[in-house]
């Protein structure tokens, strides 16, 4: 870890080094010295598998955003001037520490409030950014129907040990192949169009000063081009609910329509004016399709013996997926519902 260490710009003797243990996907620890603390992280480079074009991604979005005075994260450079080190073949990454709080659940309709103002706020600005520079780092990232395919090729090849304990769950998702279709087939008539997107902004990918203010957006790791449906999405999926995904007791996971129509109402007034007539109807339809599309994930992890989100317990991605899926069809047959809230606020 020294020698990692040493080849980054920090400023002051090392007083401590800490493991944070909080994200599922990277190894993250805190750096401390006599005047500064800096986020050191090691890339998956088993998720991410072009770490070169992830950091270029990073580089030139945080840049960009920082040129127009936004907060963003900032990355510290090596002693060499560059955005990442590789060392014994891995990866790592650094960034300046901002003093914030995380939420794995938004417990107040403020924290949604704020984090739809900040989401919007990213994609307003990010909007002016010239997309092509931007890398596909993780190809069909969000593309549901690929997902899909993924899933049943996982399928075929699982044990039937773990098969037989999910068959509910499987005949759910198999049921539900012409909605991973939808966005996808609107994208590929361009009818909705590629943007610069964070496609991973669940509510502890925001931060938040001490009075719950949102702060910025960090993990940048999935900044690429995308579609906005599915950052809304993908924030309401988290923001919006009674229980985080990690709730196996079903009774206490619900949708929560205030909490909705709070980000609804936030987001759309920062950037609504951007969004095209197929982005905004689509957007409700878009919520279902992101429950789904990470109870697929969650369920093709458990069935490969949890190779790819971090576990406590083995049956920890089965409840993740158990929860998600029930969600999935909590949105199903709410969507009048949903879909009268949303046009109190379309202009």
């Amino acid at each position: 870890m020294k020698k990692v260490i040493d080849k980054f710009d920090f400023k002051g003797k090392i007083k401590s080094v800490k493991e944070n243990k909080t994200g599922l996907i990277n190894s993250t620890f805190i750096v401390s010295t006599c005047s500064f603390k800096y986020v050191l992280q090691k890339i998956n480079t088993s998720i991410f598998k072009k770490p070169i074009s992830l950091m270029e991604n990073i580089e030139l979005t945080a840049d960009f955003l920082k040129v127009l005075g936004q907060a963003s994260l900032e990355l510290v450079k090596s002693n060499d001037g560059d955005s990442f080190i590789e060392y014994n073949s891995g990866y790592w990454r650094a960034f300046k520490y901002i003093d914030s709080t995380t939420y794995f659940k938004a417990d107040s309709i403020f924290i949604v409030s704020e984090s739809a103002k900040c989401l919007g706020n990213f994609h307003l600005h990010l909007n002016q950014f010239p997309i092509e520079k931007l890398n596909i780092s993780i190809p069909n990232f969000h593309n549901t129907s690929v997902i899909l395919n993924d899933f049943k090729v996982r399928l075929e090849v699982a044990d039937n040990s773990v098969l037989t304990r999910c068959d509910a769950e499987i005949d759910y998702i198999l049921s539900k192949e012409d909605d991973c279709k939808i966005i996808q087939n609107l994208i590929s008539q361009n009818k909705i169009p590629l943007r610069v997107c964070h496609n991973d902004p669940k509510i502890s990918n925001f931060l938040f000063d001490n009075e719950n203010n949102a702060i910025c957006l960090i993990d940048l790791d999935t900044v690429m081009p995308g579609t906005v449906l599915f950052d809304i999405a993908d924030a309401i999926r988290t923001s919006c609910v009674s229980e985080s995904e990690e709730e196996s007791d079903l009774n206490k996971v619900f949708f929560k329509f205030d909490y909705f129509e709070e980000f609804i109402k936030s987001y759309l007034n920062k950037n609504g004016d951007n969004l095209n007539k197929y982005e905004l109807q689509n957007i409700v339809k878009s919520i279902e399709i992101i429950f789904l599309e990470q109870g697929i994930r969650f369920l093709s992890d458990y069935l490969s013996f949890n190779k790819y989100y971090e576990v406590t317990y083995p049956e920890q991605n089965l409840v993740r997926a158990k929860n998600q899926l029930h969600l999935a069809r909590q949105i199903e047959l709410n969507v009048l519902s949903l879909e009268n809230i949303l046009l109190k606020y379309i202009r």
